[in-house]
């Protein structure tokens, strides 16, 4: 993960509000926080694989300003002035490669859930960084229905090709019934477009709708569909072959590899590559194991941490006295924001605050998951210095 902004006092460019008029009546600027003689929290802070520490360094003046400036924005809940600013930027400066304030815009655009916005971005980001871009996270879909033992009638054979024949039409049926069923495809050695076309919408249907599917010799197909995008001279129809692969890495959880093919996608059709979504259905190998479902934030972080969630604001005071008391017997504090979508403005002084506070009691405390707004936000106020950012290896 390419790091993000520490300037020198010399750079530091000053805040620059949103206009009064558009402010809340309320709002004022936070007071600095007083400086504190404590030890580092980053050189001994733990991390657990899957993690890393959110670190600064230098970005120019110019960034750093656009930066703060869409930060205060958003935190004062004007986040249409927030996606102009960055997005404006970026148009302007087209030869900066500092990523900030494209990881920004793509967190706004989740958050405000403007999936075709945040797709054309990924475009431009995976051509400009050469790199996989974040991925949109689908909205969390209903649990889906728990595996069942599949009878021998309920096996899908479909042969040495993959093509539009009555076995595959029912595989797309399966999406409007209530049974389960196996998939056989471990003698597919050629693979056909209309064929390609009908199991990806027919795994499609069965995945949103949360069909359980055992699929037997996935390995072969994966293989053969690797081979058949190979081919030079991709026209637009080929794209049928790569949309079945990212729905069997979406079946089959691979993230990673679902991550590579997004960028090959880009480059070979320049067009966005389908989202990646974060509830996996309840596809099984023919192991007979089912391959474990994605984990929530919450179960990730269930461990050992204190959840916050929704926005967090003047009114909540009362939250922030019931993480000092879960603090009270611990040496390391864990504070979990994946669910926070704001911090306001007007309550930073008060979150500031609490960690003044824990930090004073020897307390090590670590954020962890706050999103691109909340953290430029938190630099900007310099809570950093009494805290430790942690964020998920996922961009």
């Amino acid at each position: 993960m390419l790091s993000f902004f520490r300037k020198s006092k010399q750079e530091e460019p000053a805040v620059i509000k949103p206009v009064a008029a558009a402010a809340p009546a309320k709002s004022k600027t936070p007071e600095p926080a007083p400086q504190l003689a404590t030890p580092p929290v980053a050189a001994a802070t733990q991390v657990k694989d899957g993690d890393e520490l959110v670190i600064y360094e230098n970005i120019s003046a110019e960034t750093g300003s656009i930066v703060e400036e869409a930060a205060v924005y958003y935190a004062n809940n004007m986040a249409a002035q927030a996606v102009s600013t960055l997005s404006q930027y970026i148009h302007d400066h087209p030869d900066k490669k500092e990523m900030q304030p494209w990881l920004m815009l793509f967190d706004l655009y989740q958050l405000t859930q403007n999936s075709p916005a945040f797709n054309e971005l990924s475009l431009q980001f995976v051509v400009k960084f050469e790199r996989s871009a974040p991925i949109w996270k689908a909205p969390v879909a209903p649990a889906p229905v728990k595996k069942t033992e599949a009878s021998q009638k309920d096996l899908i054979s479909l042969g040495d090709k993959l093509s539009a024949t009555p076995q595959m039409e029912k595989l797309c049926q399966l999406a409007q019934g209530t049974s389960t069923a196996r998939v056989n495809v471990g003698d597919i050695t050629a693979v056909e477009l209309g064929g390609c076309k009908l199991m990806q919408e027919g795994l499609l249907g069965c995945r949103r709708k949360g069909k359980s599917i055992q699929i037997e010799g996935e390995e072969r197909l994966i293989q053969t569909l690797k081979k058949r995008i190979a081919a030079e001279n991709q026209s637009d129809e080929d794209r049928q072959a790569w949309l079945l692969l990212f729905e069997l890495y979406q079946w089959l959880g691979l993230e990673a590899e679902y991550e590579d093919l997004a960028i090959e996608y880009a480059v070979t059709f320049e067009i966005s590559p389908p989202a990646w979504e974060a509830i996996k259905a309840p596809l099984s190998s023919r192991t007979g194991k089912t391959l474990p479902a994605a984990s929530s934030s919450k179960e990730v972080m269930a461990e050992d941490a204190f959840m916050l969630n929704g926005v967090i604001s003047e009114s909540s005071q009362s939250l922030l006295n019931e993480l000092i008391n879960y603090a009270a017997e611990k040496q390391e504090v864990r504070i979990n924001m994946a669910e926070v979508t704001r911090v306001d403005f007007v309550a930073v002084g008060n979150f500031m605050g609490t960690l003044i506070s824990l930090t004073q009691a020897g307390k090590k405390v670590l954020i962890q998951e706050a999103n691109e707004m909340v953290q430029a936000l938190f630099h900007m106020m310099g809570i950093q210095e009494f805290a430790t950012l942690i964020r998920k290896k996922s961009r």
